[in-house]
């Protein structure tokens, strides 16, 4: 095949790689951002002290819509995040660091243990609002109180506080990372090689051509998933579901 299809078909591989630099290229890049605003070496410390009612020093929140169709699910929906300083001493080895203003981070594991459905008569409350237009709304509430092992450290945008160290998270993005880039270029690569295969247009050719076409849109939603998943644990989505009691 030659001409004026042949032109339009390399033109149509060629913007296929444009595709797959420009998801590679803003997975990379925004990686980098994030390592960049939160890649300063974190201290180890012990609350001593906190100001809040219950002694807590930090609050991490994620408010959320419920949703209910009427069945037995209660599905959840992230609306904000929201970090708050009550003020208290953080005890890093022999320093004493008093807190004010930080960027709150707690751990997955607490918030789905905060986020989980209760009992059967807290799921009974929730649904009949949970059924209506504009749904529940919860917040999900993790603290940070006297006695918790927290991290420390100080960035570009102030100052952090976790309650794990940050040197996993940025582990996990810069992982996903590069296995976004390697596994994207490999795939393009092996797309190009079956497109490209002779005879050109031939029956391998063309089954080249419908698999650069699919991955082609599952790069785009590759993209996603990866920005959705470097998020920093501040304003990672939480989402989840609520299942009635058996």
């Amino acid at each position: 095949m030659s001409g004026f299809p042949a032109a339009l078909a390399y033109a149509a591989l060629a913007m296929f790689w444009l595709n797959t630099l420009l998801v590679m290229a803003a997975g990379w890049g925004e990686c980098a951002r994030l390592l960049r605003r939160w890649g300063a070496r974190a201290r180890p410390g012990v609350v001593v002290e906190g100001t809040g009612p219950e002694g807590q020093i930090a609050v991490h929140r994620v408010r959320q819509v419920g949703r209910s169709k009427g069945d037995a699910n209660i599905w959840f929906h992230d609306r904000a995040y929201e970090g708050e300083v009550l003020g208290g001493v953080v005890a890093v080895g022999a320093e004493q660091r008093a807190l004010a203003d930080a960027t709150v981070w707690v751990s997955r594991v607490r918030q789905r243990a905060a986020a989980a459905c209760p009992d059967a008569q807290a799921f009974a409350s929730a649904k009949p609002p949970a059924t209506r237009a504009a749904g529940w709304a919860r917040a999900v509430e993790v603290s940070l109180g006297t006695g918790d092992r927290v991290w420390l450290s100080e960035g570009p945008d102030g100052v952090l506080i976790a309650d794990a160290d940050p040197a996993r998270w940025r582990r996990k993005i810069a992982g996903l990372t590069v296995a976004l880039v390697l596994g994207l270029g490999l795939v393009g690569a092996l797309c190009t090689a079956l497109c490209l295969w002779p005879p050109v247009f031939g029956t391998v050719s063309k089954l080249g051509a419908l698999a650069s076409l699919v991955v082609f849109n599952l790069f785009q939603l590759f993209g996603k998933l990866h920005h959705e998943a470097i998020q920093p644990p501040g304003n990672l989505a939480l989402r989840g579901v609520w299942r009635a009691p058996a």
